[in-house]
């Protein structure tokens, strides 16, 4: 077992306990009536499949063979690059959280949406017309949607924003 493989198993380890714990103080949310499954049926299931999900990736790599050493190596090259997605990313969540307020909720999601997709879009995809009118068409219509059963159906208001 190389140790790749061991450090997710490590982390699957640690996630299924962060997960049991999580699981047990689930137990000291007030419990609600006034809905079928209660306030704690969500947290209970995070944790159920945080669970699952631990059990999985350490059976993953339990079974899985020994990379070979040149597939190593190049792994270990490319690790040494800068993860330009997983940047770009972590920049487009940071410009989200802190200017939803301030433009609003539907229209910064929508701008979101449609880096955050061109960002973590294969480079083919990119030429795809279709590819992109279905991103255009989903980025646009789910926030719109979120927005207006926020609205109509739990009556709470979604940030407008000051330029709306």
């Amino acid at each position: 077992m190389n140790t790749n493989n061991k450090k997710d198993i490590h982390s699957a380890i640690a996630i299924i306990l962060f997960a049991v714990v999580f699981y047990a103080f689930s137990f000291k949310i007030q419990a609600t009536t006034s809905d079928v499954l209660g306030s704690r049926f969500f947290p209970q299931a995070a944790a159920v499949c945080l669970i699952l999900l631990g059990v999985i990736q350490i059976f993953r790599n339990m079974r899985s063979k020994e990379v070979l050493a040149d597939e190593q190596e190049a792994k270990i090259a490319k690790e040494d690059q800068i993860n330009r997605p997983l940047v770009l990313t972590t920049v487009l969540l940071f410009a989200y959280y802190f200017l939803c307020m301030g433009v609003g909720f539907t229209f910064t999601s929508i701008v979101y949406l449609l880096c955050s997709s061109w960002v973590l879009m294969p480079d083919a995809s990119k030429k795809n017309k279709k590819t992109l009118l279905v991103i255009v068409l989903v980025a646009i219509l789910v926030p719109v949607f979120l927005d207006t059963v926020f609205m109509q159906v739990f009556h709470i208001m979604l940030p407008k924003g000051k330029l709306f």
